[in-house]
C-alpha cells in the first residue's frame, strides 16, 4: 500500500515518505523482511510447517490491511500497541 498511487495516506511518517520516493527500496525491504520471517519460521517450526506458516501469516496480514486500512479504524500506533501486546502475552503465557 505504500507504493500505491491510488491510496491517499496523509499521516505517513518520514520513513514511509522516503520509501514512496524510492519504490524499489520499499519493495526490496518488503521482500527482505518476508524472507527473514520465513527463515526464522523455518528454523523454529521445520521446513514444511515453517513455509506454510509464513504464507498463512502473509495472507492474514494482507487481509487485515485490506479490511482495516481503507476505513481508518486503527492508526499505526494502535496497530503497534496490539502487536507489542501480542508478543508480550506470547512470552508471558508460553
Amino acid at each position: 500500500m505504500n507504493t500505491s498511487r491510488r491510496i491517499s495516506w496523509p499521516e505517513k511518517n518520514p520513513v514511509m515518505n522516503y520509501m514512496v520516493r524510492k519504490p524499489l527500496y520499499s519493495k526490496f525491504l518488503a521482500c527482505a523482511l518476508f524472507l527473514l520471517a520465513t527463515v526464522l519460521l523455518t528454523g523454529l517450526l521445520g521446513i514444511g510447517s515453517g513455509i506454510f506458516a509464513a504464507f498463512v501469516i502473509l495472507m492474514m496480514a494482507g487481509s487485515v490491511c485490506v479490511l482495516f486500512f481503507p476505513f481508518r479504524y486503527f492508526g499505526t500506533r494502535t496497530i503497534g500497541l496490539v502487536y507489542v501486546f501480542g508478543v508480550v502475552s506470547e512470552i508471558i503465557f508460553k
